[in-house]
């Protein structure tokens, strides 16, 4: 990654998870991202926050930029598409890279397995939505 020329301000602040715990960043770095290839491409300015964590990933694109570049995404297909002047672009996903990570996240991870909650709407029409919390150590339903 080319990182010259690229602005880092230092800000702390506390990012949360899913399952309520935190880290500091590091900071802010602004980048000049190329997103598709010519001449369906775009150049976007783009925000990532910098922490100090093992992960899967290089950077995450999050929904402020993929608004900004007017993207429609598909997450079965593993493509992601946005208007250019030259045209479609297009960002293509690699369904085997993508297992690949996903295995290696998984077996790296040292975090509690979490509950899997589903919300099923309920038969009447004015009842409000039932939730239930299934204990994925236990692989079953709590009782009522």
């Amino acid at each position: 990654m080319n990182l010259a020329g690229a602005k880092f301000e230092h800000v702390k602040s506390a990012l949360y998870g899913f399952t309520g715990d935190s880290i500091h960043s590091e900071g802010v770095l602004n980048l000049l991202v190329d997103l598709g290839t010519p001449p369906c491409q775009h150049i976007q300015s783009v925000e990532f926050v910098v922490i100090d964590c093992p992960s899967s990933y290089n950077a995450i694109i999050g929904r402020p930029t993929l608004y900004a570049i007017r993207a429609v995404t598909s997450t079965y297909h593993l493509l992601v598409k946005f208007p250019t002047i030259g045209g479609i672009g297009i960002l293509k996903g690699d369904q085997q890279a993508s297992r690949d990570i996903y295995k290696a996240a998984s077996r790296s991870s040292n975090a509690h397995r979490m509950n899997v909650i589903k919300t099923f709407k309920s038969p009447l029409e004015h009842s409000p939505p039932r939730t239930i919390a299934i204990n994925s150590r236990a692989g079953r339903q709590p009782p009522n």
